[in-house]
């Protein structure tokens, strides 16, 4: 077993308990590798976003709105060099509420640490919609 491996049990390990947000049910692990284009465009990982919105907006924060839509997936000119073994990619969206507002998401998808290092994880943040700061201030944990 490669350390890639054992840093990635790790990360699922991690991601069970420690640091996820006590709205949503869990990490997102899309299954299929993003390996062209544009990855924040990935139609996968926004229908992942808009379901786990959903779920939260149902189970928890009961606002009566949901996402309608997620469009125009782009790199967030994320500022920081991370040197690592994990690729990320940060990402921004915009959403169209059913309540009629429009929001910016923020995404970053992490490739290869899915089950046994395979898939990725998506974690994501709706400005002006994270009550608890569970990503700081304006989503600055997944900018």
């Amino acid at each position: 077993m490669t350390i890639r491996h054992l840093l990635a049990i790790a990360a699922i390990l991690a991601g069970t308990g420690i640091g996820q947000a006590a709205d949503v049910p869990g990490p997102i692990l899309i299954n299929a590798p993003i390996v062209t284009g544009n990855p924040c465009a990935d139609p996968t990982v926004r229908s992942r976003i808009m379901e786990r919105f959903a779920w939260a907006e149902r189970n928890t924060w009961q606002r009566g709105f949901v996402m309608a839509s997620l469009e125009n997936g782009r790199l967030s000119n994320h500022p920081y060099n991370e040197p690592g073994i994990i690729h990320r990619e940060y990402c921004m969206a915009d959403a169209a509420m059913t309540d009629g507002s429009m929001r910016v998401v923020y995404y970053a998808i992490e490739f290869g640490v899915g089950f046994a290092s395979l898939g990725n994880y998506v974690d994501f943040c709706v400005l002006g919609l994270d009550p608890w700061r569970v990503h700081d201030a304006a989503c600055r944990t997944v900018q």
